[in-house]
């Protein structure tokens, strides 16, 4: 059958896709099936810091600040996943100190996920805490006005309608803060 792959199309794009699909089976259904921990909630658990804790379910503020983070189309230009580079972890990082991967743990509550299709805008895994109600609001109405050069469209609607700023906000905050990883309990704040 090699040899016949060597010389026949149809006999090598079959041996290929078969390839193909072995591998994806074996690396992306296989794996979650097999470790039942990707469907649990992620757990805190940092005795030298005294820190224990669960990623708990969204609140209906929360929510409806998420449908709203779709609604608007954020997702399309945010991510909101922390990948193994060095440079992810370094750019989600907080006072020097690198944030840690994300984990499918984190994700249990996230329905449809959102974690993005290209990161035209910045990584928006951990942002949870980093910035207060009032940067938002700025970063709302004119994001050019916060950082310089940003190609972020205004959103001044949602800065002048306090329930739904409340409600992203809301949403906002949740993002990254699942895991105990920022220096002095920053992620607490």
């Amino acid at each position: 059958m090699l040899r016949k792959a060597d010389y026949s199309a149809p006999v090598f794009v079959a041996a290929a896709l078969g390839l193909f699909f072995i591998g994806g089976l074996l690396t992306t259904v296989v794996p979650p099936l097999m470790d039942k921990s990707w469907a649990k909630p992620f757990e805190n658990s940092d005795a030298a810091k005294g820190v224990t804790g669960k990623l708990q379910p969204y609140t209906e503020q929360q929510l409806q600040g998420r449908a709203i983070y779709v609604r608007e189309g954020c997702w399309y230009c945010h991510t909101q996943q922390t990948r193994t580079l060095l440079a992810d972890t370094k750019r989600s990082g907080w006072r020097g100190v690198d944030a840690p991967i994300s984990t499918p743990d984190e994700f249990v509550y996230d329905s449809p996920h959102l974690f993005g299709t290209k990161r035209t805008g910045p990584d928006l895994s951990r942002v949870g805490g980093k910035y207060d109600e009032q940067w938002h609001k700025a970063h709302f109405r004119n994001p050019r006005d916060l950082v310089p050069g940003s190609i972020m469209p205004p959103f001044p609607w949602i800065a002048n309608n306090e329930t739904e700023f409340q409600a992203l906000v809301a949403y906002m905050q949740t993002l990254g803060r699942a895991k105990n990883w920022r220096p002095d309990n920053d992620y607490e704040k």
